[in-house]
């Protein structure tokens, strides 16, 4: 814009020189042209110092925005490691990952009836909305990998009731409202096995309210009356161990 202005005022000082030419006054004129010139150069002068004025602005601008930026970034890094300190604080407060699977490979034989016990592995740490939990979230939901082929001298079944986990000193078995949730994270429920079945596997959920590094265990039939007869078989205990993961 101011280019323009310039343009337009050299030309309104080259028309009034030759109006004053026209009028014999030719020795005045070079005096009427030098204030376009120094209007000109300094208007040149002025734009070169808007330029940089505009250039340092932006400058200054782009500065305060990386400044802005980095701060964010910053911010926003403290929180993500605030996150992720509160995550591994949770992590550490369960002892366990979620859903870490360890090998027991424990059999055991009950000779009164035939009965194979395997318990194959456990499912530690796992997510769960069991009511216990819900009280006492330092605990542990587990679920126990057990397989058992059946004797064929008697009848029955062999329960999902009939495996425990030491608690603090006492033995706790079956979550019974949690074997849903097991099957939604994609387990197959062992939903006890008919000795006239022959065989069955599947996962047992259990929680426990005081959890360790490992966890000792057991399965117990227990004591059995022989049906028409004055005769009971006594109780089997079978006992293991679930590892650190």
């Amino acid at each position: 814009m101011s280019r323009t202005i310039i343009a337009r005022g050299a030309a309104l000082a080259a028309a009034t020189m030759l109006a004053l030419t026209a009028c014999g006054g030719t020795d005045e004129a070079p005096a009427e042209q030098q204030p376009a010139e120094v209007t000109e150069q300094e208007a040149d002068q002025d734009a070169e110092t808007d330029v940089e004025e505009d250039d340092a602005t932006e400058e200054a601008a782009d500065d305060a925005d990386a400044e802005d930026t980095a701060e964010s970034t910053e911010d926003g890094g403290d929180d993500a490691a605030a996150a992720g300190d509160d995550s591994s604080e949770g992590d550490e407060a369960a002892g366990v990952a979620a859903g870490t699977v360890v090998e027991i490979g424990t059999e055991f034989t009950d000779e009164e009836t035939g009965d194979v016990i395997t318990i194959a592995s456990a499912v530690r740490g796992n997510d769960t909305e069991y009511y216990l939990a819900s009280d006492n979230p330092d605990g542990e939901m587990i679920y126990l990998e057990v397989k058992v082929t059946a004797g064929d001298q008697f009848g029955g079944v062999i329960s999902q009731q009939d495996f425990f986990l030491d608690d603090g000193g006492e033995e706790v078995n079956y979550a019974s409202t949690a074997d849903d949730e097991l099957i939604a994270a994609g387990f197959e429920y062992f939903d006890g096995t008919p000795r006239s079945d022959g065989e069955g596997t599947g996962y047992i959920p259990i929680y426990v309210e005081t959890t360790g590094d490992t966890l000792k265990g057991a399965y117990l039939r227990p004591e059995m009356k022989i049906l028409g007869e004055d005769a009971t078989v006594p109780e089997f205990r079978g006992e293991f161990e679930i590892p650190a993961p």
